[in-house]
């Protein structure tokens, strides 16, 4: 049988809850994140906003490997603002990172203000990620770039038993956090079609192994 969405709370609220997904070493996915927004869809300068930020370890990527960028980072719980604000400070790129406390879904910053928007991992903890895509659609200036990478749901109980089995080095709170995001997560389809409906045109989908799909639009 088919899994359905299962959702789980939008903001992660808790300091333990944070400092467990701090503590997750996503360095590697954050290079190629990255990588995959300079060398494929063609940002190297301007205003670049971050939704979702978390602990901001991809604006800190961006400004280490795009010397044109300025970044706005914007994050809604304040546990993972704090640990932002530390890795920011720590980074030595508080003069490229502007961290703003708003809601995704409606960050209240003027329309057309950005020449790329990215959104890594925030869609799965939103019920209606219309919200988050037209957001994205008001916030870019006309040819402006898009990058959104989430997980992606099992379609059934054996696959995300499957997957489960393959995580490694988890704690068993971080391994109850990802099962939760998991079943919360979309399926590629279900992405793309959210996408279209908000109004966010020109997207490409593309699926990654078993775990993310990416919905993206290079710079024009």
């Amino acid at each position: 049988m088919a899994l359905k969405r299962v959702l789980e709370p939008e903001l992660m609220e808790t300091d333990r809850d944070a400092r467990e997904y701090g503590k997750i070493d996503h360095a590697a996915a954050e290079m190629e994140f990255v990588r995959v927004l300079s060398e494929e869809l063609g940002f190297a300068r301007g205003g670049l906003i971050d939704l979702g930020a978390g602990p901001c370890g991809i604006p800190v990527e961006i400004c280490r490997r795009i010397k044109g960028a300025r970044v706005t980072a914007v994050e809604m719980a304040l546990p993972m603002l704090k640990l932002a604000s530390g890795r920011i400070a720590r980074s030595g790129f508080s003069g490229c990172i502007r961290l703003v406390r708003a809601d995704a879904k409606a960050t209240g910053l003027p329309p057309r203000s950005f020449d790329f928007a990215v959104c890594n991992n925030l869609a799965h903890h939103i019920a209606d990620p219309r919200l988050l895509f037209r957001e994205i659609a008001r916030l870019l200036r006309p040819g402006g770039g898009v990058l959104i990478r989430d997980l992606r749901r099992p379609r059934t109980a054996r696959e995300l038993a499957d997957r489960m089995g393959h995580c490694c080095g988890d704690t068993p709170r971080q391994r109850e956090l990802l099962r939760g995001s998991l079943l919360a997560a979309l399926l590629p389809e279900e992405a793309a079609a959210f996408a279209r409906k908000a109004g966010l045109k020109g997207l490409s989908l593309r699926v990654e192994g078993d775990r993310h799909w990416e919905l993206r639009r290079a710079v024009e």
